[in-house]
């Protein structure tokens, strides 16, 4: 019994550790969520903004090329 006595301590302070370990694991891996969570939430805004940026540039550039043809015509007739 004396070894038992002498081990107790020992087992109550080593649960002690793994059950703080496991619960701190717990904790890093709700923090991992939330952030994948908000990570998840700025690349989808991310996304809308290029694609709407996207649209701006390609209106742009057509309009840029309607000029051009329009130089290009109006080149033609002068010609």
């Amino acid at each position: 019994m004396n070894q038992l006595q002498q081990w107790a301590p020992v087992a109550v302070i080593v649960s002690g550790y793994l059950l703080g370990f496991f619960f701190q694991n717990r904790r890093l891996d709700d923090l991992r969520d939330v952030v994948n969570k908000r990570v998840d939430d700025v690349q989808d805004v991310l996304r809308a903004e290029m694609q709407r940026d996207h649209s701006e540039v390609m209106a742009k550039f057509a309009e840029v090329e309607r000029r051009v043809e329009r130089l290009e015509g109006n080149r033609r007739l002068i010609q």
